[in-house]
């Protein structure tokens, strides 16, 4: 099966699309897919947004500058916007770095998870795993920032708009000062679309039941949201 049949049978057939990079696991297109994707929005974003806006809004979120005066507030932005090409840079050259680690830990940990539980497979299967699983989500999440971007008629978007599945968007409504919006804004359907593709790789690999393979899963977002939703909630 070659990468794009691999990529369509993750939609519509993910069951076949398992057994197939269990059999042969490759990671060089989807890391590459995934990569391109997530620096083409961040780059994007970075080009239309009100940067001056936007960091302003992320200084007075900030825990770190809870006690920063106005006048530090100001230099702060003015600081931190006052080079916009080395921002693009910083991004272009971060972001791959960034995403790479996440796979990697990703992957550690379902290797690690499969030694306790049994589910015996090598480093190169999980993080093959890893890479497909991600390609879906992150190509839909370009359709929907690509939308919100495209329609915006405004530069003061806000990182979270770029989300329009979010809980916040379809269902919460919380503005950017009450508690909880950045986490609700970042649980969206296309993430859930993804954590299942996970789901259902780790049954079609392991034979055991749903339950297994869904605390197998998604363990790790379950301590990380969980933790996330306590602190943000309160």
């Amino acid at each position: 099966m070659g990468n794009l049949s691999l990529a369509s049978a993750m939609l519509f057939e993910p069951r076949k699309a398992f057994l197939e990079i269990d059999a042969k696991p490759r990671w060089g297109f989807p890391l590459l897919v995934v990569i391109l994707t997530t620096v083409a929005i961040a780059l994007w974003y970075r080009s239309v947004v009100d940067l001056e806006w936007v960091t302003d809004r992320a200084i007075r979120s900030s825990s770190f500058t809870a006690n920063f005066s106005e006048a530090q507030i100001e230099e702060a932005v003015k600081r931190s916007t006052s080079n916009p090409t080395l921002g693009m840079v910083t991004t272009a050259l971060g972001t791959p770095i960034a995403v790479v680690i996440m796979g990697l830990i990703s992957a550690l940990y379902l290797l690690l998870a499969g030694k306790i539980t049994g589910v015996k497979r090598s480093f190169g299967q999980w993080f093959s795993f890893t890479w497909w699983v991600s390609l879906p989500a992150t190509l839909l999440s370009l359709l929907a920032a690509a939308f919100v971007l495209l329609t915006a008629t405004t530069a003061q978007i806000d990182q979270a708009d770029l989300k329009p599945l979010s809980l916040n968007a379809l269902l919460f409504q919380k503005t950017f000062d009450q508690s909880g919006y950045t986490l609700l804004s970042n649980i969206d359907l296309i993430q859930m679309f993804s954590l299942y593709l996970s789901v259902v790789g780790v049954r079609t690999w392991s034979g055991r039941s749903w339950l297994f393979s869904s605390v197998f899963a998604l363990l790790p977002y379950a301590l990380v949201y969980g933790i996330w939703a306590f602190i943000s909630l309160r």
